[in-house]
């Protein structure tokens, strides 16, 4: 037995110490945001007898790690040390996207004369916790935080995309390859996606978030060859939905107007695609995608397809598929038959919906801008979709004004693959 008392001294030590070390670790919480809610005293050691080493004022914003049930460390851009843990509020963050034309400057404090953190680029998405007087933001960007001018920056819209990667899409916490790794999103995940960046697309699935490639994303397509002239009616309470679609396109001139004004109101849309203009515009079809838009098939030459026999039905829309996958690396998700001209044959050789309308703008043959309101006012309810083309510059002209209207009835606007949904 006395043999056996040294090993069990070495033991009981061992054992507490390494109780010890666990505790320690496990009193450090993870880094947060968080707010001052009164002016207050930073000390060198988490106690009221260690060293002062300065002051922050009531609403600044802090990171902020508990280190124990009375003190948290705390660091700001001239500051780290620690505080009572009283003087400070936990905040909840909200997704912005940055859309100022080449980005948006990271100052240290809520001043254009103040020191730069840092540049974020457009179409980067940031987290921000709270606002400054004159017009500035509190944000985050993966590791970096600091002030914005608020005017940079507006609410994203989410559109539904499918993980299309065999071995999954790597997800990072900024949108670049050397980002740290956060975790991998299965192949076929569901996401939401925010916003694409250089190549970079910013998505939510459950609790993961980061980016993720572009090019490892594919639009959620419905494989079935009925036709549809209308989507599903939101439950009751949820938000009401139109889609907006446009046929014949994509044109040099119009298209990027009509983005610029998507992109102005966060509303989403459907292109269906003229193969031979896809071609001619690759460059406006891959800025169509990545600004989270859907594309579909409007066939190689607009041909009226119930008078083609089965196979050259089919190379009008293989064609087209091609051309599109040649330009942004995706399928086309959702089909139109120009003229709403189908028929089984048609339908036999489609792997894709049919997509006709429920409200005829006929801005090809008006071409008034004023009067593509009054078709829509006449005819909008929920599920709706709307025929435009994006070849006609009254189009262009009158689109905002479309948009206004149907967001001040309540109407969200979504892809046709979301509205069927």
């Amino acid at each position: 037995m006395k043999k056996l008392l040294p090993y069990a001294i070495i033991l009981t030590f061992l054992i507490s110490f390494m109780f010890v070390d666990n505790t320690s670790a496990n009193t450090e919480g993870t880094p947060v945001i968080q707010s001052v809610a009164k002016d207050t005293t930073v000390y060198v050691e988490p106690s009221v007898e260690s060293t002062v080493i300065g002051q922050i004022v009531k609403g600044s914003y802090v990171t902020a790690t508990p280190v124990s049930e009375e003190w948290t460390r705390i660091k700001t851009q001239q500051l780290e040390g620690y505080v009572e843990k009283a003087a400070l509020v936990s905040l909840k963050s909200e997704k912005y996207v940055v859309t100022k034309k080449d980005g948006t400057t990271l100052f240290t404090y809520p001043s254009p004369s103040a020191q730069k953190a840092g540049q974020i680029y457009e179409n980067s998405i940031i987290f921000v916790y709270g606002s400054a007087p004159g017009g500035w933001s509190f944000i985050q960007y993966g590791h970096q935080t600091g002030y914005v001018a608020t005017n940079s920056l507006k609410k994203p819209v989410a559109t539904k995309k499918r993980v299309n990667a065999t071995n999954g899409a790597v997800l990072r916490l900024t949108a670049s390859p050397s980002g740290e790794v956060l975790g991998t999103l299965a192949n076929k995940t569901v996401v939401q996606q925010y916003t694409v960046l250089a190549g970079w697309a910013y998505v939510e699935a459950d609790e993961q978030k980061g980016y993720v490639k572009a090019s490892e994303l594919a639009n959620i397509q419905i494989t079935d060859n009925k036709v549809y002239n209308k989507g599903v009616p939101v439950a009751k309470g949820e938000k009401k939905r139109v889609a907006l679609t446009f046929d014949d396109g994509p044109d040099a001139k119009v298209t990027p107007q009509v983005l610029a004004i998507l992109k102005k109101y966060d509303a989403k849309a459907t292109f269906f695609m003229v193969g031979q203009n896809v071609s001619k515009n690759s460059a406006v079809v891959k800025q169509i995608y990545e600004a989270g838009h859907e594309i579909g098939n409007h066939t190689w030459d607009h041909a009226k397809l119930t008078a083609l026999s089965t196979a050259n039905v089919k190379q009008e829309v293989d064609r087209t598929n091609n051309a599109i996958y040649a330009a942004i690396g995706q399928y086309p998700t959702v089909f139109r038959p120009p003229y709403g001209a189908t028929n089984d044959k048609v339908r036999s050789v489609m792997t894709m919906p049919s997509i006709l309308w429920s409200i005829d703008t006929l801005d090809w043959k008006h071409r008034n801008a004023e009067k593509i309101l009054t078709y829509v006012k006449a005819s909008a309810k929920d599920g709706s979709i709307i025929l435009m083309h994006d070849i006609h510059q009254t189009t262009a002209n009158g689109l905002e004004n479309v948009i206004l209207y149907l967001q001040k009835q309540g109407y969200e606007f979504v892809t046709v693959s979301e509205i069927l949904q």
